[in-house]
């Protein structure tokens, strides 16, 4: 289990008395990582936190908005988020694979959200979750049938489709990120790690993962742009926050000397 991030950090009374030894190391190694994470790239925490804010304030706009054909919608957005909130701590406690697959998960939620919003029709086939019309609908050419080039959905389909690639599957390419070879003498062994500490690619996972998460609620707010775009509070958290992510950007840039899979 690699722990270079982490340090000690002390476990509550309680968790002492109910976490056996084994579970003990790695809540350890994991909450350490996520508390060394947040110091390290604090101007990226505070990104996250900011994105959330602006999410929530949205969703609280929205609570009393019951126009029915926005309501299933609602709800796989609202899904989105909750998605987006774990992917942020799991990708802040190290826990690459792991957020991909969630935040994969987010986004496929807000393809379905646009989808059912801009064709209420469908939201019968959804629910009820016909097999051909389901099919035709929400799994064949997801490209262009959840997609579309409008609103960033365009660009989500790449970072649905890059997350697809590095999360938790029994495949060379998920489980080979984690796995690392030495050699002592005439023994090779092979080494799984549960946690990404090198702060070169974990910094260029959590920039990938704060555009990914910044466009899923751009698609959330274009369809309800009508009603959220009265509210000029919103307005100056949207500059601030597009502010702070590209200055994040040009300085983790400069500090890491991040290439050509920089995000844009």
């Amino acid at each position: 289990m690699e722990s270079e991030r982490s340090e000690t950090v002390p476990l509550l009374p309680f968790e002492e008395q109910r976490f056996y030894p084994e579970y003990q190391q790695y809540f350890k190694h994991k909450r350490g990582n996520f508390l060394k994470t947040i110091e390290e790239f604090a101007g990226l925490w505070d990104c996250f936190q900011l994105l959330c804010v602006i999410w929530s304030r949205e969703m609280a706009e929205l609570a009393t908005a019951n126009e029915p054909k926005q309501m299933l919608p609602k709800t796989l957005f609202t899904a989105a988020h909750a998605r987006f909130l774990t992917a942020m701590e799991l990708g802040f406690s190290c826990c690459v694979g792991d957020a991909s697959s969630v935040l994969r998960d987010g986004i496929e939620a807000v393809s379905h959200a646009y989808k059912l919003f801009k064709e209420p029709h469908l939201t019968t086939v959804w629910t009820q979750k016909a097999k051909t019309a389901y099919q035709e609908a929400f799994e064949e050419n997801k490209k262009d049938n959840l997609f579309p080039d409008e609103h960033g959905l365009r660009a989500l389909y790449q970072y649905y489709a890059a997350f697809s690639e590095i999360a938790t599957h029994t495949n060379p390419t998920s489980a080979g990120a984690n796995f690392t070879e030495t050699t002592e003498v005439e023994t090779i062994r092979w080494e799984y790690h549960y946690f990404v500490t090198d702060s070169n690619r974990l910094v260029l996972f959590l920039l990938t993962l704060l555009d990914a998460s910044a466009r899923m609620e751009q698609v959330f707010f274009a369809c309800f742009e009508s009603r959220l775009g009265l509210d000029h509070r919103l307005t100056y958290m949207h500059e601030r926050f597009d502010e702070q992510k590209e200055q994040q950007k040009r300085d983790l840039k400069e500090k890491y000397s991040l290439g050509a899979d920089f995000p844009t």
